[in-house]
């Protein structure tokens, strides 16, 4: 934690006025750091005594907490958190703090629960929909959004349609969307069923179709609404302050 409010602090000092939390598993910030004793929770794991929990207190909320009281930082966002991290906590954390953004993106691969068993994901489609039923409960404007894959191996026909339904009914805003590519020495490489490329490719647009669409109606329900934003000057200059809101598509530039 002190590495990062040290990094979080040296690039606002340099102008810096928004700042992304990002990394594998970002929810999970914290759960692996070593623990010796409660006077002391920053050690060396040669260190004699010294042992891993599964519980220490640490967590991505205790981080993002600390962010807020120790640096002047203006705006932080939040990367890619998986389903099973969007706790009650961080959800309101993010809901109810003025700095930061009210964004939200949440992986979600499939909503096939067939298709995500053989992912071996950590969670079903239902487990999926309560989180961002939640995350839009609790902030009514916010971009949310989600990376879906599709045609991985044995997707079928009626597999894809439970994800295209799952995405035309949830109030996400941008889509991510990948097609599969087999990747040498992984167990999906070695799955039977591989879905043919002009298959993938076709399914690849009928989402980002829909996510075209989704993203258009949220833009337009800003429409004589006045927000404000961080942007950058036309000419690449210093950032200037325009009207406070996040990521309306999902991607902003600094």
């Amino acid at each position: 934690m002190e590495d990062v409010l040290r990094e979080v602090n040296a690039l606002v000092e340099t102008g810096y006025r928004e700042l992304v939390i990002s990394g594998i598993n970002l929810g999970r910030w914290g759960r692996d750091f070593p623990v010796v004793s409660r006077q002391s929770s920053v050690v060396r794991e040669d260190e004699p005594g010294t042992h891993f929990l599964p519980t220490n207190g640490l967590r991505l909320t205790t981080l993002i907490r600390a962010i807020l009281e120790h640096t002047a930082l203006e705006k932080l966002r939040i990367s890619s958190v998986e389903p099973m991290d969007w706790s009650d906590e961080l959800i309101s954390l993010i809901a109810n703090s003025p700095r930061i953004a009210k964004h939200a993106h949440v992986p979600m691969q499939s909503g096939s629960d067939a298709v995500l068993r053989r992912m071996h994901r950590k969670y079903r489609p239902w487990h999926y929909r309560e989180k961002i039923e939640k995350i839009r409960a609790a902030m009514p404007m916010a971009a949310i959004g989600a990376d879906v894959m599709v045609g991985f191996p044995g997707e079928t026909d009626d597999e894809f349609e439970e994800t295209r339904c799952m995405v035309e009914s949830l109030p996400l805003t941008y889509l991510h969307v990948f097609t599969y590519s087999v990747r040498p020495g992984t167990p999906a490489a070695e799955m039977a069923k591989h879905v043919p490329v002009s298959v993938a490719r076709e399914r690849n647009r009928a989402l980002r179709e829909l996510a075209a669409k989704k993203k258009l109606a949220f833009m337009r329900s800003f429409v004589g609404t006045t927000v404000r934003a961080i942007t950058l000057r036309a000419d690449g200059s210093s950032p200037s302050i325009r009207d406070e809101f996040g990521s309306v598509g999902g991607v902003t530039k600094r």
